[in-house]
């Protein structure tokens, strides 16, 4: 038998604290400060914040009342889109940081799960709230959902306490549901999936039967282990050679503490993966490596929307598999239909198969789970690239950069498109700040120096010539060389490292699809060669 709570005579498995019904103590002697607190409408999130930490009985008397007139004045729609904020870290150690960051994390990845949501909203749009003043209904409108969850997080001892509130936003600010959870850290997989449980249940959303057994049959996790994978992706979000290789070491120490720990194998795979289409290693290291751990997280664990990513991604850009990186991508999409990743690169994907109207909705699809992520608005610029709508690449480009100048495929595009208006001047000046957003300033510097003494075509040429050189040296993509040359008109050269990063696996290979390439080799026998064995539209 369990403990049954006094408020609301829930039964409760032994051990546990806090009633997963009503959120309050089982037992008298149990710290109750955490209380359910009345939410002021349009009160800044910083204030909110606090509000929620040191909410007292005042605030309890008139939340009842607040709750009990909710009955009787119910939300006239269904509630179909959702945001989790930033958790609050109240764990008193700033460098918890990244473990508060991960909660929020998982709690996304929960919801979106759950195919009756229209839209959750993914990590990095919902970053930019951290420690924000705006109003819950000001950024419920900036994301375009119905509710909003928020909370905090808590050490208690060894057990993490997390407390959550479930706000309908709009017109204004309503509190739905208020709860405190309390677990030891080998239990925080089970209290994410009781957590999104419990939200699915307020705002009325039907499970289906998948959802219901993979949400009830969440497992224990060694604590240091997850603890080391948090790590591990805090830094891997980064996506910088030296963060890459701190993700890696962390995901290796996490499959020490628990060698089958299925998501530190698809981290170890995404640091090989990022690697690889960086071109910071040769092909031949990172696509053996990145295989071997995808391959084991897919026979340890192939009910995960990260394992089939993963593979996705694998078979993508690295097999030039278009048939099995759709299958991969389609599958992550069943298991969690708000997963912005799969999107945007299933997106790009589909260019290559020559679907373009498919692309674009799949595209427009990671604006609305992920509308302030610089670098998928940028990817889903090189879809609209790829299936012609030039001006409309170069605005998702523009808007990328808003959010973030340094954001390469964006840059890339106006540097791009600008040339294929023939607009040189404009075209030299995005192409200088290319490469000088990647840290390859001699490069641009080059380019400044060359322009007005001997023109926009030689300026780009020895930018080619430079970067070759660097690579005798230097492991540099062989289609991030033919780059320059494409845009200075040297179909010998051009054609010659793309024939090379063909010959080595060069992962960006598949964007000979863009409408560069075509314009300077589309004629080329040995252009149309490369398209026939890539299985690539185009080719004759």
């Amino acid at each position: 038998m369990g403990l049954k709570c006094p408020r609301c005579q829930h039964e409760n498995p032994d051990g546990t604290r806090y009633c997963g019904e009503c959120g309050g103590p089982l037992k008298p002697d149990e710290d109750i400060s955490l209380t359910k607190t009345l939410i002021t409408p349009g009160k800044s999130l910083q204030k909110r914040k606090r509000t929620i930490a040191y909410g007292g009985a005042a605030g309890l008397i008139i939340i009842a009342a607040v709750l009990v007139l909710s009955l009787f004045t119910g939300r006239a729609e269904a509630i179909d889109s959702i945001a989790v904020l930033p958790l609050e870290n109240l764990t008193g150690d700033a460098e918890r940081e990244y473990f508060v960051d991960g909660v929020t994390d998982e709690l996304i990845g929960q919801l979106g799960q759950i195919s009756g949501l229209r839209r959750v909203i993914s990590r990095t749009s919902v970053m930019r709230y951290k420690d924000t003043d705006k109003s819950l209904p000001e950024i419920a409108r900036e994301l375009n959902v119905d509710a909003i969850v928020e909370g905090t997080v808590y050490k208690a001892g060894e057990n993490v306490r997390i407390r959550l509130q479930l706000i309908d936003a709009l017109p204004e600010e309503r509190n739905l549901w208020t709860q405190t959870y309390e677990r030891a850290g080998s239990d925080v997989l089970v209290m994410y999936s009781q957590m999104a449980q419990a939200i699915i249940g307020k705002i009325q959303v039907k499970l289906t039967a998948e959802e219901t057994t993979r949400l009830a049959s969440a497992r224990q996790v060694n604590p240091e282990a997850y603890d080391a994978y948090l790590k591990g992706m805090f830094h891997w979000y980064r996506l910088n050679p030296q963060d890459l290789e701190t993700a890696l070491n962390y995901f290796e120490s996490a499959l020490e503490k628990d060698p089958n720990y299925v998501l530190a194998y698809t981290g170890i795979a995404l640091v090989w993966i990022g690697r690889n289409q960086g071109g910071l290693v040769p092909p031949s290291e990172a696509i053996s490596k990145a295989k071997a751990s995808a391959q084991k997280a897919l026979e340890l664990d192939d009910t995960l929307a990260e394992v089939h990513y993963t593979s996705a991604l694998i078979k993508t850009w690295m097999d030039w598999d278009w048939e099995g990186g759709e299958s991969s991508f389609k599958r992550a999409l069943e298991i969690n239909p708000n997963y912005p990743d799969v999107w945007v690169y299933y997106s790009n994907l589909l260019c290559y198969m020559d679907r373009p109207e498919e692309a674009l909705e799949q595209g427009n699809k990671v604006l609305e789970l992920d509308p302030y992520n610089p670098l998928f608005r940028g990817i889903y610029g090189l879809t609209l690239l790829m299936t012609g709508r030039i001006d409309d690449a170069l605005a998702q480009a523009d808007h990328a950069l808003k959010i973030s100048s340094a954001d390469a495929p964006a840059n890339s595009i106006r540097w791009e498109v600008l040339h294929l208006k023939g607009m040189n001047a404009e075209a030299l000046e995005a192409a200088k700040t290319f490469y000088a957003t990647l840290g390859l300033t001699p490069i641009a510097e080059l380019m400044e120096q060359t322009y007005p003494k001997s023109g926009y075509a030689e300026a780009m040429n020895l930018a080619g010539n430079t970067l070759a050189e660097l690579s005798r040296d230097t492991n540099i993509s062989p289609c991030f060389i033919s780059y320059p040359y494409i845009y200075g008109g040297n179909k010998e050269q051009a054609l010659a490292w793309l024939e090379k990063g063909f010959e080595i696996g060069d992962p960006n290979m598949p964007y000979i699809c863009e409408p560069i390439y075509f314009e300077l080799l589309g004629d080329e026998p040995r252009f149309q060669s490369l398209l026939q064995k890539m299985n690539l539209p185009g080719g004759e």
